[in-house]
């Protein structure tokens, strides 16, 4: 007869629930959840990009796009980064599954499934999330995942440091 041990259970539950929580496109190993909070934040500074990559060509997976925003938290209790996303792509010849990924010091901010993208016409894809960080630099990087080859269009990064 086999015993098992409340530690035993625990362990075997919470790899359950990691392996079916795996419903979004970034990797578990770099999969960061976004982060509640409670108390009022200041805003120190924000960044915003808006571009046009004019149809470049995204290949199935994930794609880099945009610049490497540097940001610095001075604050000993740490700081709080917000990015706000939008990106437009049009689909080649499937609907596919796609999503905005956000990364803060290369590690993903969760990264769920947008919106398929549409064969006839533009999709607009917006993803929002945040991370606490710890005093010092830090680089927000933007990927768009496509399931198929798809192109991008018009696209807008918002990044708000608060304290």
């Amino acid at each position: 007869m086999k015993t098992f041990t409340p530690a035993l259970v625990a362990a075997t539950a919470l790899l359950s629930l990691s392996a079916w929580a795996g419903s979004d496109v970034s990797s578990a190993k770099a999969n960061v959840q976004p982060q509640a909070f409670t108390a009022g934040l200041k805003l120190l500074k924000t960044y915003f990009e808006t571009n046009n990559a004019n149809g470049t060509a995204l290949v199935s997976g994930f794609n880099p796009y945009g610049s490497t925003q540097t940001v610095n938290c001075t604050a000993t209790a740490g700081c709080f980064i917000m990015v706000n996303a939008n990106a437009q792509v049009a689909g080649v010849a499937t609907v596919n599954p796609s999503a905005i990924v956000i990364k803060v010091d290369g590690a993903t901010i969760n990264a769920p499934f947008n919106t398929p993208v549409s064969t006839t016409s533009f999709t607009v894809m917006t993803y929002q999330t945040g991370i606490a960080v710890a005093t010092g630099s830090h680089t927000v990087t933007m990927e768009v995942y496509v399931s198929n080859p798809t192109t991008l269009h018009r696209y807008n990064t918002e990044v708000k440091l608060y304290k």
